[in-house]
């Protein structure tokens, strides 16, 4: 099956761009802001449950665009923004309120990570 694209080249980019702060949209109002994150304990049940949720519904989100547009330069630039947005929760997650530091314990990664100079 072909998977043509029903976009010009410049409408192709205009409506990943959209669907990209559209996954943004999604993130914003599923999650508190950052500095709530980083201000809770690390690994917070509440905080990964909203980011599962936050991630499924931009994948539904974006999934629809895609099978609509027929055009894969949406799925990668909303796949893109995903991930981005994806591993800024789960880095703001991971980290200790106090020290700032990424919290490993319990995740399969020792005791402490640290910066090597």
């Amino acid at each position: 099956m072909a998977f043509t694209s029903i976009l010009k080249p410049d409408g192709s980019v205009a409506i990943g761009i959209a669907t990209g702060i559209l996954v943004y949209a999604v993130y914003d109002k599923e999650l508190p802001d950052m500095a709530t994150i980083h201000a809770t304990d690390a690994g917070d049940l509440n905080v990964d449950s909203a980011r599962k949720k936050a991630a499924w519904t931009s994948a539904a989100v974006l999934s629809a665009i895609t099978l609509v547009t027929k055009d894969v330069n949406v799925f990668v630039l909303g796949a893109v923004m995903i991930f981005a947005l994806d591993m800024h929760t789960r880095h703001a997650n991971a980290s200790h309120p106090a020290t700032g530091t990424l919290v490993t314990q319990g995740y399969g990664y020792g005791s402490d990570l640290r910066s090597v100079s």
